[in-house]
């Protein structure tokens, strides 16, 4: 009999090892396959999230003649062209007004957001680079989920690109 209570013993054992094993092999499983799926879902979010501050900044902005204590929707072109009046509200709503964050509410996106032509803007006589996220410049946005948009408007009756770097901290 006692030979009996041992292989019960070292059946249970191989039981409940056989079982470990499956549900790890099974975690796994789920684990790698879902991941690519969910860097594609934000890839997929950022792509429309950047299209969404695209269009909008390219857009009259609501009202049409905005200022940053009445503007409902960011906008800065008219007639498809940049206002210079609207850009320079922009700027200073970020960089004067500290209002990053409801500058991300106007242009109805949760995530980060850069934009820059292919020349240098004019705010109030001085070159500036781009506009967005505060300590942001060209070459120092990093971040593992990073979309750029580029579109084409007119600036200072020349047509140039409009390139809207959107990304997640």
């Amino acid at each position: 009999m006692k030979s009996k209570k041992r292989g019960q013993i070292w059946s249970f054992d191989l039981l409940a090892g056989i079982t470990l094993f499956v549900v790890g092999i099974v975690a796994f499983f789920i684990y790698s396959l879902n991941q690519p799926t969910q860097t594609q879902d934000t890839f997929e979010l950022l792509y429309y999230e950047g299209n969404i501050v695209a269009n909008n900044l390219l857009s009259s902005g609501y009202p049409q003649n905005w200022e940053a204590d009445s503007v409902m929707t960011l906008g800065i072109t008219d007639n498809n062209k940049i206002n210079q009046t609207k850009l320079e509200q922009l700027y200073e709503m970020i960089y004067t007004d500290n209002n990053y964050t409801k500058t991300k509410n106007l242009l109805n996106t949760q995530y980060d957001y850069y934009f820059f032509l292919d020349q240098n803007m004019t705010i109030n006589s001085n070159s500036i680079e781009g506009i967005g996220k505060p300590g942001t410049t060209i070459n120092n946005v990093t971040s593992r989920n990073l979309i750029k948009t580029t579109r084409y408007t007119i600036y200072q009756n020349k047509t140039t690109p409009l390139y809207i770097y959107t990304w997640e901290q």
